[in-house]
């Protein structure tokens, strides 16, 4: 009996425009919107040029120095620092008129360099000024201790540098920053997508009863409460899996063909399947989660309003969990990150974005959910069982 409600609960959702929408629309564009934006924070400058304004001229080896950067053009102004407040230029580099004669004096003398630090492009052109300005102090210095006979060794005993360890000497440092912005992406994609694919089924399926007072005709059928109960729960529960699938898969493709940089963190393996398969079933219990609690506030609340009203507070606790796992490392996640709901989807995508297929981490995260749901089970049906609650007021 129960499958006989469950298909009349799916058949009557996906007559309603909304829920197509809130389903399968709006995670759509949302990934294809994210994607485009991460991919934009993280993508090389290109052949974008970046204007540097001066007002004297500079020596004559800087001036090769910085010509020979393709991202980066000279260009002299009158007034430099108000070309850079009317974005004509992207920043001033401001060096003393006799800069040359102090160089081959010796004698030291400060370089402005002035940009805008709220305007992305400005600050690039600083740091790319800053980069070759500090290169060009070096070489100053090395012709300098040449002259007397000093090894630059005196002044530079060492070298520092800075390596991947998942990566290796030879890995590339930006494949850790990709996957560490889609650790972030993809469980609060995940997450949001499932509880807004829910949302509409779930505020129908009993609040919606109650303001149609239909519910009342609905116990009088052959199917017993608890029938009922299992039947509406597998339909929001079906709806937050599609909306989730969706996401996902939409994520995943829009990086793989629309991004250079983002779909280098993509890079599986042979570990591949044991993630898509890890993910699935994660998705499925979270799926089955979300819509018993959003079952437990459509059953607690008197309207389809009143039910609206407690639902935010559902986005607010899928989404907080990502600031506690954002800074912690894939390898630094405690025991506990897998046993908090919510918190445990977030800790499982992180690990497994990286690489990490840990049985005891998907253990406790599948464990810890399935023991949620029983135990909202429970609750919901005790509730669905009484007039109180079910009855339209």
């Amino acid at each position: 009996m129960w499958k006989t409600v469950f298909l009349k609960e799916m058949t009557d959702s996906l007559r309603d425009r909304k829920t197509l929408l809130l389903t399968v629309l709006i995670p759509l564009l949302t990934m294809l919107g994210l994607v485009f934006f991460y991919e934009s924070m993280i993508a090389d400058p290109g052949d974008k040029t970046y204007t540097v304004a001066i007002n004297e001229k500079l020596p004559s080896d800087m001036n090769d120095m910085i010509k020979e950067v393709k991202n980066l053009k000279l260009e002299t102004f009158d007034d430099p620092q108000q070309a850079v407040k009317d974005g004509e230029a992207n920043a001033y580099l401001e060096m003393p008129k006799d800069a040359g004669d102090m160089l081959q004096h010796q004698t030291s003398f400060a370089i402005k360099v002035h940009g805008y630090p709220t305007d992305d492009d400005s600050v690039i052109a600083v740091q790319m000024l800053q980069s070759l300005l500090e290169q060009y102090q070096n070489q100053v210095v090395e012709k300098r201790l040449a002259q007397d006979q000093i090894k630059s060794s005196v002044i530079h005993p060492f070298e520092v540098q800075s390596v991947d360890v998942q990566e290796g000497e030879d890995g590339d440092g930006e494949n850790g920053v990709t996957t560490m912005l889609l650790s972030i992406l993809l469980p609060m994609i995940l997450v949001t997508s499932v509880i807004s694919g829910a949302l509409p089924a779930a505020l129908d399926i009993v609040a919606g009863e109650k303001d149609r007072k239909s519910i009342e005709a609905l116990f009088l059928t052959p199917a017993s409460r608890l029938q009922l109960l299992i039947g509406k729960w597998l339909a929001v529960s079906m709806f937050g899996i599609l909306s989730g699938i969706v996401a996902i898969s939409m994520l995943l493709l829009s990086t793989l063909l629309f991004t250079e940089k983002l779909k280098q963190a993509l890079n599986f393996g042979d570990q591949v399947w044991s993630i898509i398969g890890v993910m699935l079933a994660a998705l499925i219990i979270f799926s089955f989660m979300v819509s018993m609690i959003e079952l437990l506030l459509s059953v607690v609340s008197s309207s389809v309003k009143e039910a609206q009203s407690y639902m935010s507070m559902i986005i607010t606790l899928g989404v907080i969990p990502m600031f506690f796992t954002m800074r912690a490392g894939a390898t630094q996640l405690d025991t506990y990150y897998f046993a908090i709901p919510f918190l445990n989807i977030h800790a499982l995508c992180k690990q497994l974005m990286f690489g990490i297929v840990d049985p005891m981490s998907i253990a406790l995260t599948l464990g810890s959910s399935a023991l949620t749901v029983m135990i909202l089970f429970v609750i919901v049906r005790s509730l669905f069982m009484k007039e109180k609650w079910m009855l339209a007021k």
